[in-house]
């Protein structure tokens, strides 16, 4: 792993524990320094996060009229999902596994690591008030770690063992040589960026959409951004969008206790780490 990914890591621990913002945005720039002189950034990738940056700024900070409010949202919408879907230009992403079969019972498996995406996403966290708001907490660390230990204890009967019953995960213990990498591409990237915008963004949204309307209960929030969560995995199949579903409630509630994506990212990667471990990993092959 080289020097760019190593920085990117400490830069999102900075980010999630530090409640002085200025050190953030140093390493941010650091971080993307780095990766410009290594490759991983080109020019064009530097310019698009910079007007990225410039319009989440304006965004939060200026008054603006209806109209031009909802087109700025309408268009770092589109920024963010370029970013998901690895469409915004200027950015070299690299390839750590292929096509591999991490054992002879599953499906072929890629990974690769990606810049665009944690670096955009890390800019909504920092710029939005996410950030300031869960770093003003008060919950003891008792109650921190009540709220992130039974989700993921509910996960074994609700993700684990249906899954197995269902046949779309096999009991396939094993280590492999990649698992040091993928512990660190699963927390920091992929959990990251997946609690960020549906924890800490689009559930947040809508618990402050149903609070206008006069209801009140979070849950309803933590349940509508749960099965979205579960349809952006459509592609593993109906069963799989229905456990990704059940984990991504899992994930939101530890989020709507709490009020902190780190106990929905410790939350969404404990569930991942044993299923890496101890299941077929992504999942079975098809008898």
């Amino acid at each position: 792993m080289n020097a760019t990914y190593l920085l990117l890591m400490c830069t999102i621990v900075v980010a999630l524990f530090c409640k002085k913002s200025r050190p953030i945005y140093l390493w941010i720039i650091a971080t993307n320094l780095v990766a410009w002189y290594q490759g991983v950034i080109n020019s064009i990738g530097i310019f698009f996060l910079a007007l990225f940056t410039t319009l989440n700024y304006i965004y939060l900070n200026f008054l603006l009229n209806k109209f031009l409010k909802t087109l700025l949202c309408i268009i770092i919408y589109t920024f963010i999902v370029a970013a998901m879907i690895h469409y915004l230009p200027g950015f070299l992403n690299l390839w750590v596994v292929h096509e591999s079969k991490l054992s002879t019972l599953s499906i072929p498996f890629s990974m690769h690591l990606n810049f665009d995406q944690p670096m955009v996403v890390l800019m909504v966290y920092c710029m939005s008030d996410l950030s300031t708001l869960e770093k003003n907490n008060n919950l003891s660390c008792q109650q921190l770690m009540k709220y992130t230990i039974v989700p993921y204890i509910c996960s074994i009967p609700f993700i684990f063992i249906l899954g197995y019953l269902s046949g779309l995960i096999l009991f396939d213990p094993c280590l492999t040589n990649i698992l040091w990498i993928w512990i660190m591409h699963n927390f920091f990237l992929v959990c990251l960026t997946e609690e960020v915008l549906f924890r800490g963004c689009l559930q947040r949204a809508i618990q402050n959409g149903l609070t206008r309307y006069g209801v009140h209960n979070g849950l309803w929030a933590v349940i509508l951004a749960s099965f979205l969560f579960g349809i952006v995995h459509f592609k593993g199949g109906l069963i799989y969008m229905g456990l990704a579903a059940i984990a991504g409630f899992l994930y939101g509630y530890a989020y709507y206790k709490t009020g902190k994506v780190v106990c929905a990212m410790i939350v969404h990667f404990a569930v991942n780490l044993l299923h890496f471990l101890l299941f077929t990993y992504p999942m079975a092959m098809a008898k």
